[in-house]
């Protein structure tokens, strides 16, 4: 049990830092997640198209998110996911990469 809290508590931190960062950045984030270990923003401020948004992202910056349309077509060209599975420091690293270029 105690190895579960450890790790609930690691995603907790990851989230706790990631969301207000992002929101920050511009982001728009319609639903704070509880459980998950991802967050759906929308990036309306940014681009029309996730696709191309999460592409050029990966290819000019090194930052990998995914598009909306690998979770749904519901609006999939406004949405992006942001995965906090990795370490912190990584994450840290990849929200200063996002301020280079979306700041």
């Amino acid at each position: 049990r105690a190895l579960l809290d450890e790790r609930r508590d690691i995603f907790a931190a990851r989230r706790d830092y990631l969301l207000p960062e992002l929101e920050r950045l511009g982001f728009d984030i319609p639903c704070r997640p509880d459980g998950a270990f991802y967050i759906y923003a929308g990036i309306e401020r940014f681009a029309d198209d996730s696709q191309r948004f999460c592409l050029d992202l990966l290819e000019q910056h090194g930052v990998a998110i995914t598009p909306g349309a690998d979770f749904g077509r519901h609006q999939a060209e406004r949405f992006v996911r942001f995965s906090y599975t990795t370490g912190m420091e990584r994450i840290q690293e990849a929200v200063a990469r996002l301020e280079r270029v979306l700041g």
